[in-house]
């Protein structure tokens, strides 16, 4: 080891060394991406003297590779930093680089120290003569110009109202996403991934199949309306949703494919609404036949008159509460489409692809673009879609009002004039339109969300206007069929207060009764059995007398769906006496009633499905030895929660049910907490409301829970519920001390 003077310390040696030193030296930190697993860029900690004069920056400069070299990005130098910072062995890299319109080249050698980063490099700059320069002054003015028409390519794809992003190679790894596609996703990166990493529940779908043969063909793939169940929140849980969606092969210079373009449109609310439409004919059919069944009802039993206005009270409220759904739904998707326009508005990033590239991409897109320069709004690039909307009419070099002259008469040009003026983008969504259409010699109405767009000129002047076109003709009518439906609903509303009126006397007497519903349903549930107990013996009678050949056929079935609608009725009509009893507890002094004992048998009475279902049952009730309620409304209560959390079970695992109390200020609190399939809160309305079930799939009159709260809150407390679909719910009753 060579051994320095006294006076000279290893630092000065090292500080002169590399302020005389020829040779550049960098001294670089990485900079770690979201996920910290590898350097995303390398700060420029240090440069020597060298270093300084050669890349023209100053010691510390406090820049990014990328940020002051971004062209490095795009050759194998970035790629070089990374490799060497990665395996720490000393590396040598040739690189030629672009500076002050001159071409520098540069021996770098690395190796990693540490958690740091040195590089020297040497200068081996070859002088350019000025035949040299002149030409990369052109160069540089054509790069200039490309740059212009990548930005304004740039511009388009980033605000398309659309997904689109750019898969290469045959493992379709992500290249390049747009805002829109990006917001798919939130909390994933895509970019440098495979597909199959990043969308792992497409697998079971033709998704991939799909990416794969236009990969290997060169032959494009268009989806409409396909189904997806995709994780956006990351939560684990799969959301339905439907897109068209197009995979167009991109290929090299000598034709192979080579990359992916794929371009998706969510038509979730279009193809939801459809459905609701075809739900409500559905609904429809069978409410028509439901009024033919009571029509003769009516004809053969007045008996049965008092059931027949139940039914159509029912039926009505039924109506009402979907007309409110379907409007509500209505209104939140098209809160949710503005609101999606609004980000689309303010989401920008950086895309760096080649001109040629961009303008296959746009000739490719599902939705009508074109670009109209000058004041006139002439003509300069319109995609295929968008000359099928125009019928063909569309032409280069040609102004709107030339080509298409019934816009005249509409306020399109006038709003193309006030774009161009103002420099402010417009927006509009499902505006009306009359197109011309040569084949028929008619114009038609259609539907258009678009966007006018300005393009701005260096000097931040118009100088051009981008039209963004979507048709939206399609959920405009699917809007106005469920409006029409409304309005057959409202007829047919109109047709049965008719028909309640035309009832007479008898009908006044339901109106009145529907004052006081409590009178009502304490009626009904008496008045109503023995009716209902005289159809049952006249349907024994029947099976009776009926002789052998008049059992045959469709006979014995048509017996026994009577018999079934029988017992039916008559267990609502108990429901009803049960409601109608707790009505009058209202108010009544509580006993204290031992908690233990109660839960002890109910557990008796549920020990068969207990068994059934394996369940296990683990009681903590000792903070509350008693509670100060009516002994039979508790048993009622701890059978209703603790049934509903075997019957409801997950069909995974077997039921779990704690059952605990505790004192909390005035109240008691007992609470029954299952791992059953859980609940969706989010539809707010009906979990305690009479005959409203959750769950359909288990038997069930969907009068419990509304009796548990109804005897709950009798008695001055309160039942409050948490859950989670998947994971189970947990009831909380307030029992009043």
């Amino acid at each position: 080891m060579v051994q320095l003077p006294a006076e000279t310390s290893a630092d000065e040696l090292l500080q002169t060394l590399l302020h005389v030193s020829l040779n550049g030296v960098i001294m670089l930190s990485p900079v770690y991406g979201p996920d910290g697993s590898e350097p995303v860029d390398f700060a420029l900690d240090y440069l020597n003297t060298a270093a300084q004069h050669k890349l023209g920056l100053p010691e510390c400069p406090g820049v990014t590779v990328l940020t002051r070299f971004p062209t490095t990005q795009s050759s194998n130098f970035f790629a070089f930093y990374q490799q060497v910072f990665k395996s720490g062995e000393v590396s040598h890299y040739d690189l030629h680089y672009q500076l002050d319109n001159i071409d520098h080249y540069f021996q770098v050698m690395a190796q990693r120290t540490g958690s740091r980063l040195i590089a020297s490099f040497t200068d081996t700059q070859v002088v350019v003569g000025q035949a040299l320069q002149q030409n990369q002054a052109r160069q540089e003015e054509a790069r200039r110009q490309a740059e212009i028409r990548r930005r304004r390519l740039h511009d388009v794809l980033m605000e398309a109202p659309a997904n689109i992003a750019l898969f290469t190679g045959p493992d379709h790894v992500y290249e390049f996403v747009n805002p829109r596609y990006q917001k798919l996703f939130p909390g994933r990166t895509l970019l440098g991934r495979p597909v199959r990493d990043v969308l792992p529940e497409l697998e079971s779908k033709i998704y991939f199949e799909a990416l794969d043969r236009v990969y290997q063909t060169g032959e494009p793939f268009y989806g409409y309306e396909m189904e997806t169940w995709i994780d956006y929140t990351s939560t684990g849980l799969l959301e339905e949703g439907y897109f068209n969606v197009s995979f167009q092969a991109l290929r090299d210079a000598e034709g192979n494919p080579d990359g992916i373009l794929n371009f998706a449109y969510n038509v979730t609310e279009q193809v939801l609404a459809r459905q609701q439409v075809q739900h409500l004919n559905a609904d429809l059919a069978s409410i028509n036949a439901k009024l033919a069944s009571i029509n003769e009802e009516l004809v053969t039993s007045n008996e049965e008159l008092n059931l027949l206005n139940l039914q159509l009270e029912h039926t009505q409220q039924q109506l009402r509460e979907l007309n409110q759904e379907l409007e509500a739904h209505v209104a939140a998707r098209t809160r949710q489409l503005q609101a999606a326009l609004r980000e689309t508005e303010q989401q920008r990033e950086q895309l760096r692809q080649q001109q040629q590239m961009l303008q296959h991409i746009l000739g490719q897109v599902p939705a009508s673009i074109a670009t109209l320069t000058g004041p006139e709004h002439r003509y300069t690039f319109f995609n295929a879609s968008y000359h099928a909307l125009t019928a063909g009419r569309a032409q280069l070099g040609r102004t709107v009002a030339e080509q298409l002259p019934e816009l005249a008469e509409q306020d399109f040009l006038p709003l193309l004039n006030q774009v161009y003026a103002t420099g402010q983008p417009f927006r509009a969504n499902e505006k009306p339109i009359l197109l011309y259409n040569p084949a028929t010699s008619q114009t038609e109405q259609r539907y258009l969300d678009f966007v006018y767009q300005p393009l701005l000129n260096e000097q931040q002047q118009p100088y051009a206007i981008l039209v963004f076109i979507v048709e939206a003709t399609e959920k405009v009518r699917a809007r106005q069929q469920v409006q029409a439906l409304n309005e057959q609903l409202a007829v047919i509303n109109q047709e049965l207060h008719s028909a309640n009126c035309d009832l007479g006397t008898t009908n006044a007497q339901l109106t009145r009764t529907n004052v006081d519903l409590d009178a009502f349903i304490y009626t009904a549930s008496h008045d109503l059995k023995a009716p209902i107990i005289n159809i049952e013996g006249l349907l024994t009678t029947l099976c009776q007398e009926l002789p052998p050949a008049g059992q045959a056929g469709v006979v014995p079935v048509l017996l026994e769906m009577m018999q079934v609608s029988v017992n039916r009725f008559k267990r609502t009509i108990e429901h009803l006496t049960d409601v109608s009893r707790l009505q009058q507890e209202h108010g009544q002094t509580a006993p204290q009633v031992r908690l233990e004992e109660v839960l002890r048998d109910v557990c008796l009475d549920l020990a068969p499905l207990i068994a059934g279902t394996s369940a296990q049952i683990e009681p903590d009730v000792e903070a509350c030895p008693t509670v100060s309620f009516s002994e039979k409304n508790l048993r009622s209560v701890l059978y209703n929660l603790l049934s509903n959390a075997l019957k409801y079970r997950h069909p995974d695992r077997a039921p779990l049910v704690r059952i605990a109390c505790r004192i909390e200020g005035p109240y008691s609190v007992l609470t029954v907490a299952d791992n059953g399939l859980g609940l969706d809160l989010s539809r707010g309305r009906g979990l305690f409301t009479m005959f409203q079930r959750f769950h359909t799939h288990v038997e069930g009159s969907g009068v419990g829970l509304y009796m548990v709260k109804k005897m709950v809150e009798n008695a001055g407390g309160k039942v409050e519920v948490a859950s989670e679909p998947g994971q189970g719910s947990t009831f909380s009753v307030y029992f009043k001390r």
